[in-house]
């Protein structure tokens, strides 16, 4: 049972790898699209043209302004890059809105939606003919309505033609877009090369960093001390007691040093991911953003729950204790521990450190950045090296056994909550949830039934069909999480029930499709991610009124539009005719796929 334990933390650093290099496109996730135009487009030396940049922000998302309202948000800016021969104007932005979020108390200038740049480049007339293009950067930082994401550069090409006089358009385009330039009121400089900019944070670890390097290594240890105070560290709270607590049979000074593996495996983790700051110039606190992240993370901890359930032992196997000696095995377990604790804390430290990360990340020092987060992570490690050189006295208290089970599995019922505490945020922004937490199950269950239950008595034949039948279920959750995450909302027009009759409903004289849906419908949610997305059934519905009525948690008036309709289970599938008269045999209860409901449509339409 003991002898393979520790591959479930080889496991985890690996897990760790793979979803970082495989999330590496999500980590470049934009949140903005960004197009440019420019009028005219074939333009003659010594001439000017007008430069409309247009970016589109996703829905549900917003960025901060170019002016923020808050010193600590990081503005807006849109740059181009310089053109020899070429000046460019002013860069008009578009007018900001102030709007409240749960994470400030104070409303913030931000922008949402569609936006729209002006400026102009004038050429000289020593600008050679030919094509050329206008290069640009759009840099913003995307909120949502809980928290914002790491500050990201949108990158943009705007083609156009420098040609003899005689060939140059003479008429601008008169597309909208360019008459809507507005007059130049509220203009910014065009920053061609402009220097790093700081947040308020960053400024403070700057004149920390500025000090000297003992004032700065005092001051990182102090912060790493100061994170065990935040949620980040929850899990290693009984992790620490429940490894070390097992290690009996060991002196002190044993512990003492098998407790220093155990932080340095810490604060080797904090010194590799500020390395990265440095070297990627990006904070890795956005590894969060990843919901694949967040499930590797999260899977660890439910398995370092079950194993304080007793699932399994974490320990160092047999094949590496030979190699390195039996007095070895405790220290060398220990460090792999750290290094696994590592992963899991300095992620989410990032973002309570987030001055000290981005700091290391705009400035690039790489040496002194991986040195103080090295330093950092000793100050976190420091109650543990107590902790755990102490631990092995629980073992001595009366009953120890009875109680330490007990402990064991209070700290195993923790660790699910701390899992939650990863998952739900994220799991927030993902449209399918239900798929999103099944997939999540399914990857743990496969592990935890797969390999990590090493209870005695398992044939050779059946531990060989039980990693099958655990690689598939890990196959099964990864195929759910990925299509979760790919879910979006149907693209169908829905009219949401405000307590209006059915001729109020009716648009247009269309006829009407009522689904009476709930959150807990399975069917439901089926046919949300099959029929409502078929491409045929979203065009035929522009001939309908289509109306949604959530009966998750029916107030009196739906339930008397419920009674009205004689709904008894969900989905109630109802089609009006253009008189506002129910066609009672086009009515389903229940899933209907895309063929199905567009035959149904088509009968209602005759």
């Amino acid at each position: 049972m003991k002898k393979n334990g520790i591959r479930l933390t080889l496991l985890f650093v690996l897990l760790f790898q793979i979803s970082t290099l495989a999330s590496q496109n999500f980590f470049d996730m934009s949140y903005v699209s960004v197009t440019g135009k420019v009028s005219p487009e074939k333009v003659a030396p010594g001439a000017t043209i007008e430069i409309v940049v247009t970016a589109e922000i996703e829905p549900e998302f917003h960025i901060n302004s170019n002016k923020p309202s808050e010193d600590y948000l990081i503005p807006t800016i849109l740059k181009f890059e310089p053109l020899e021969n070429a000046s460019f104007d002013k860069i008009i932005y578009p007018e900001p809105k102030m709007a409240s979020f749960s994470f400030s108390e104070k409303s913030i200038s931000v922008y949402k939606g569609q936006l729209v740049f002006y400026s102009k480049l004038t050429i000289s007339d020593k600008f050679p003919l030919g094509k050329a293009v206008i290069k640009g950067t759009l840099s913003y930082q995307a909120c949502n309505d809980q928290n914002c994401f790491a500050p990201q550069d949108e990158s943009f090409e705007i083609p156009f033609e420098v040609v003899a006089s005689t060939e140059a358009v003479m008429e601008k385009s008169q597309e909208e877009i360019f008459k809507q330039i507005p007059p130049e009121t509220e203009e910014v400089e065009q920053e061609i090369a402009p220097a790093v900019k700081l947040t308020s944070e960053e400024l403070k670890a700057k004149q920390i960093i500025e000090k000297g390097l003992p004032y700065a290594i005092i001051a990182f240890f102090i912060f790493g001390l100061a994170l065990n105070l935040t949620p980040c560290v929850y899990p290693v709270i009984p992790l620490t007691i429940g490894y070390f607590g097992g290690q009996t049979g060991k002196s002190k000074s044993s512990s003492f040093v098998m407790a220093s593996f155990y932080v340095i495996g810490i604060a080797i983790i904090f010194a590799a991911l500020g390395l990265i700051s440095g070297l990627a110039g990006k904070q890795w606190g956005f590894l969060f953003q990843n919901p694949w992240f967040v499930i590797v993370i999260t899977t660890i901890i439910l398995a370092m729950s079950a194993s304080m359930f007793g699932a399994f032992e974490i320990t160092v196997p047999a094949w590496l204790t030979s190699s390195l000696g039996k007095s070895r095995e405790g220290n060398v377990g220990a460090l792999i521990m750290g290094l696994t604790v590592g992963i899991v804390i300095a992620p989410c430290a990032a973002g309570i450190i987030i001055g000290l990360v981005g700091l290391v990340a705009k400035l690039g020092i790489v040496a002194k950045g991986t040195l103080l987060f090295f330093i950092m992570g000793l100050g976190l490690g420091l109650p543990y090296l107590i902790l755990a050189t102490f631990s092995g006295l629980l073992t001595k208290l009366p009953q120890s056994g009875l109680w330490m089970v007990w402990v064991r599995k209070l700290f195993g019922v923790l660790l699910i909550g701390v899992a939650l505490y990863f998952f739900l945020p994220q799991a927030k922004h993902i449209y399918d949830q239900q798929g999103f937490f099944f997939g999540l199950l399914a990857i743990f269950g496969g592990l935890l039934l797969g390999f990590l239950d090493h209870a005695s008595g398992y044939s050779k034949g059946f531990k060989i069909g039980r990693a099958v039948f655990g690689i598939l279920m890990i196959i099964f959750g990864i195929i759910l999480v990925n299509r979760a995450i790919h879910s979006k909302p149907s693209e169908l027009n829905w009219v949401n029930y405000q307590n209006e009759t059915i001729m109020e409903l009716q648009q247009e004289g269309k006829p009407i499709f009522i689904d009476f849906y709930a959150d807990w419908c399975a069917p439901c949610k089926e046919m949300d991610r099959t029929t409502f997305k078929d491409e045929r059934v979203i065009e035929i519905s522009n001939q309908l009124t289509m109306v949604k009525i959530d009966c998750t948690t029916p107030d009196e008036k739906i339930k008397k539009f419920m009674n009205q309709f004689e709904v008894t289970g969900m989905p109630t599938l109802v089609f009006i005719n253009k008189d506002g008269k129910e066609v009672i045999e086009l009515r389903e209860i229940g899933y209907i796929g895309p063929e199905k409901f567009l035959e149904k449509v088509n009968l209602l339409l005759e």
